[in-house]
């Protein structure tokens, strides 16, 4: 539920161009798309279950390309973390 949250908060960052739209995957999203509702198959879909496999294995390509996308967007919602030098430090290695 969180990766569906998540999504649309993405998608809402990449309408305000607060995120760069993730081009990638879209396209190969769109192309799974053609392809698992264009009547030509790798296995044609009449075959029993061996059919199927073709279009679910792009599905499920798809769903990981779009999962890894939300972990980047995920991780540039957290500021990295800040690199703080101690002055007490500085001193130290001087001597």
């Amino acid at each position: 539920m969180r990766d569906i949250k998540d999504f649309f908060s993405m998608a809402w960052a990449v309408l305000r161009r607060h995120y760069p739209f993730p081009w990638k995957t879209f396209i190969v999203a769109l192309l799974c798309a053609v392809y698992v509702l264009s009547p030509v198959d790798l296995l044609p879909d009449v075959m029993p279950l061996l059919g199927i496999t073709d279009d679910a294995t792009f599905l499920l390509l798809v769903l990981a390309m779009i999962r890894q996308e939300i972990q980047k967007y995920r991780a540039s919602l957290t500021p990295p973390p800040e690199n703080v030098i101690d002055a007490g430090d500085i001193k130290d290695h001087k001597k």
